[in-house]
């Protein structure tokens, strides 16, 4: 202790003390988001398409809560309450965000020089896009930006003529547009932005290695990924869009599934409960081969800072269910021991995820057994477990390793959860 009794001493403690605390502070309030994490740990996103289109368009756009639909570019990008989307990802525990800045039509959702050069009207004064990023950076949620490098079909014939579209030959005129429109996203956005979404299935006629130099001269670690393929001449992660039915199949690539009966906002409601969505987020994290991103929840807000009947719900559950997983879901791996491949979660009684060590397997339990009793098939990798509880009250579970697998039996005082109970093996 330093005595009172020398106050100069004291004195030069008390600042020293003072200095030192308010460094630590000013670090902490400056410290930059950690670099792109492996796109491997990432099981749980939000994708969500926020759209004008402003021509016929058979699907329609983003409409507001009374089903107006948004009257221009300027009105949807002005009206994207980003405080509220971010809140929302982050009640539903999301670790990524992919966001659109255009969509059909090529309308972007930031003032871009490229488009103002190129096809004029088509950009927003506001740019929502970095909004956005910003609200959700404060939350430490990363982004993944959509992208359509191939979206010239859904253009006036005009505006096709304008960027090269309707080029006969190698289309060197839509490639010359289309990479400088990727470039300026990507100079813009910097390392603010974890990884780019290509939509479209990148047709024969871009120049795919092109599109992967830009993105990755600038940031080597982004996330590159495709929907609907996996063109390694320009991306390194496969995703799928889905309105999936049941039996409810796992996939190695990334899943992104709608929950309501459309990608964007109209006047439609949660067709998904939050417990399903658990478990099937839960699932594709246990696939053996899994590539990364897990899944995707994917729906749109209305402009205002509203969304469709039962989302904030929804979020909000999943939320609490991610939180109850904790790290058996969050920084795991597929477990080599009871890993599963190609099997549809209907025809699952339990899944299982490991610690990136191996030595911690997490069994999740779906489907509550008639007794206190399971039985698990033999490990796959041949491993020895010796010490079994249960993750929410960490009790010891009764275990017995034969050749004819591992049985685990509930205390008395325990009873199995209706949505996932889950196990602690070591």
């Amino acid at each position: 202790m330093v005595s009172l009794r020398n106050p100069q001493l004291f004195r030069f403690v008390l600042a020293f003390l003072c200095i030192s605390l308010n460094g630590l502070v000013d670090g902490m309030m400056a410290s930059p988001r950690a670099a792109t994490p492996p796109f491997t740990d990432m099981h749980l996103g939000l994708f969500a398409h926020y759209t004008y289109v402003g021509k016929s368009y058979p699907w329609g756009w983003t409409q507001w809560a009374d089903g107006t639909p948004a009257r221009s570019l300027d009105d949807l990008a002005d009206h994207l309450d980003v405080e509220d989307f971010a809140s929302t990802a982050a009640s539903m525990r999301a670790q990524y965000v992919m966001f659109t800045t255009f969509h059909a039509n090529m309308n972007v959702l930031f003032p871009s020089r490229t488009m103002a050069a190129h096809l004029p009207g088509h950009s927003a004064r506001r740019d929502a896009v970095g909004a956005l990023i910003q609200a959700l950076k404060a939350r430490n949620i990363r982004v993944v930006l959509y992208f359509h490098p191939s979206d010239g079909h859904d253009l006036t014939r005009e505006d096709q003529d304008r960027v090269g579209w309707n080029q006969t030959g190698p289309k060197t005129q839509w490639n010359a547009f289309i990479q400088e429109l990727l470039r300026e996203v990507v100079e813009r956005y910097g390392q603010d932005v974890d990884g780019y979404y290509f939509d479209g299935g990148l047709p024969g006629f871009l120049d795919l290695p092109a599109l992967r130099k830009i993105v990755l001269d600038r940031h080597p670690s982004a996330w590159m990924i495709q929907n609907s393929g996996l063109n390694r001449a320009c991306v390194d992660y496969g995703a799928t869009e889905d309105r999936m039915k049941p039996p409810f199949p796992s996939t190695t690539w990334l899943r992104c599934q709608t929950i309501t009966d459309e990608w964007w906002a109209k006047q439609a409601t949660v067709t998904w409960s939050p417990e399903l969505a658990y478990r099937y987020t839960v699932m594709q994290a246990a696939v053996t081969g899994r590539m990364g991103g897990g899944t995707a929840w994917s729906v749109g807000p209305h402009p205002g800072g509203k969304w469709e009947l039962g989302v904030r719900s929804f979020c909000e559950r999943l939320g609490n269910l991610s939180d109850r997983a904790g790290r058996s879901l969050f920084g795991t791996r597929p477990s080599r021991a009871w890993g599963i491949t190609n099997q549809p979660l209907d025809a699952l009684a339990q899944v299982a995820t490991e610690s990136p060590d191996g030595r911690t397997t997490y069994l999740h339990r779906f489907v509550p057994a008639k007794d206190r009793s399971i039985l698990l098939p033999p490990p796959q990798d041949g491993r020895t477990v010796t010490k079994a509880r249960l993750w929410h009250n960490h009790r010891k579970v009764t275990l017995e390793q034969t050749p004819n697998g591992v049985r685990l039996t509930l205390g008395i005082k325990d009873s199995w959860d209706d949505v996932d109970t889950i196990f602690v093996l070591e």
